[in-house]
């Protein structure tokens, strides 16, 4: 896989946004790597909002499942150790060190649209949308 994607790419092409489009057709040729976390995240929201849950398995078909913890895990304890040390722990939810410890771990760039919680992990690179 040659992407990591987090939750908020995944809800931009849900909802056809522009934005996160634009960066699919760009990078059409990439695999794209859905972790657990993000899968989660995504099928919470999308049920809440009533979306059938055959539309959501079958958007979700775009990337590849990432649901293997086990090498993530020694990268998250990493990560945490670090982001407290930093003092930056309370600024960024547990979820997204997750995600942001599955690729670091995939050693990947993770396309997100939240650079405010992503950008303070080190080794993690971004992929980072904009609107156009």
């Amino acid at each position: 896989m040659d992407l990591i994607a987090d939750t908020s790419f995944l809800v931009g092409l849900w909802r056809g946004q522009l934005w996160a489009q634009s960066f699919a057709r760009a990078h059409a040729s990439k695999s794209l790597g859905l972790p657990w976390i993000v899968q989660g995240e995504f099928w919470h929201g999308a049920l809440r909002a009533g979306h059938s849950p055959d539309n959501v398995r079958d958007f979700l078909s775009i990337g590849v499942p990432l649901n293997d913890a086990e090498p993530v895990i020694p990268v998250y304890a990493r990560i945490c150790a670090a982001v407290q040390d930093s003092g930056i722990y309370r600024n960024i939810g547990q979820n997204d060190l997750w995600i942001a410890a599955v690729a670091v771990a995939f050693a990947r760039p993770l396309v997100t649209r939240d650079r405010r919680h992503f950008g303070q992990i080190d080794g993690l690179r971004l992929e980072v949308l904009r609107e156009p």
